[in-house]
């Protein structure tokens, strides 16, 4: 039987590469960002429409949410499925812990929030036009307070890890600077986590992210978003007060709570 687990990560936390290097295993598959939360969500949102509320069928209604993380991976050809989405959120766990198919497990990725906060913007402006430009004036200060607006991805995924942490569900939990320092323990140490048995990965010659034959279209967002570097695994090292106001930078470093 497909076993299913769940990835949640900050992004610019290591998810592409993450992803590359596990996919090489032919029985696991990490996903891209996935759809399936959100699909879950608009379909148990119909428990308050009139329809239902006047013909209340809860054991029917169930049923399909009961089936929609399988059946959406029912056509994948693997053994172990890592879906990546903000799982932890108050309500979405208790979504997941209603549906989910089998045991729910956790994978965490993490970084540093000053640093994951540079990446985009060193990345904005090495690559134009994005996503980024486009929401904001362009300066450095708007970007980081685009970044981290409270709706919006950084701060989703930083409240779901922090609950999930709190959760009492079991999670393994990656640093970015472990991963990229050292990826056979960590990947050593994850294998042991989900008890399968190890493979043999390799860190270097590594192929560019995809999850079951897709791949990102980075076009609708601002081109190598999700490039890795396939040579070999590389923390890039930049100065971060190139890009984020001093005074922002002391306040990030105040929201590493699993340090």
């Amino acid at each position: 039987m497909k076993k299913i687990y769940y990835l949640c990560g900050l992004p610019r936390s290591g998810n592409t590469l993450f992803g590359s290097l596990l996919n090489q295993n032919p029985r696991i598959q990490v996903t891209a960002n996935s759809i399936v939360l959100d699909m879950m969500w608009e379909l148990n949102k119909l428990k308050n429409d009139r329809t239902f509320i006047n013909f209340p069928d809860h054991t029917s209604f169930n049923n399909v949410l009961d089936n929609v993380i399988s059946n959406y991976y029912n056509e994948w050809n693997y053994e172990i499925i890592l879906d990546r989405s903000g799982w932890g959120n108050p309500n979405n766990l208790k979504l997941l812990e209603e549906h989910s198919p089998n045991e729910i497990k956790f994978v965490l990725l993490v970084r540093n929030i000053e640093n994951v906060v540079a990446s985009f913007v060193k990345w904005s402006e090495e690559n134009k036009p994005n996503f980024l430009d486009e929401e904001t004036d362009g300066t450095r200060k708007s970007k980081c307070e685009y970044l981290m607006r409270p709706d919006l991805q950084i701060v989703q995924e930083y409240c779901s890890i922090y609950n999930i942490m709190k959760s009492g569900h079991p999670y393994y939990l990656i640093e970015y600077d472990n991963l990229t320092s050292n990826p056979e323990k960590i990947l050593y140490e994850l294998y042991n986590f989900l008890n399968i048995d190890f493979y043999q990965h390799r860190f270097s010659s590594i192929d560019q992210f995809s999850s079951n034959n897709i791949f990102y279209d980075d076009s609708v967002v601002g081109k190598n978003l999700h490039t890795i570097n396939t040579e070999l695994i590389k923390r890039r090292k930049y100065e971060i007060s190139k890009y984020i106001p001093e005074d922002l930078i002391n306040y990030y470093k105040t929201l590493n709570f699993w340090k």
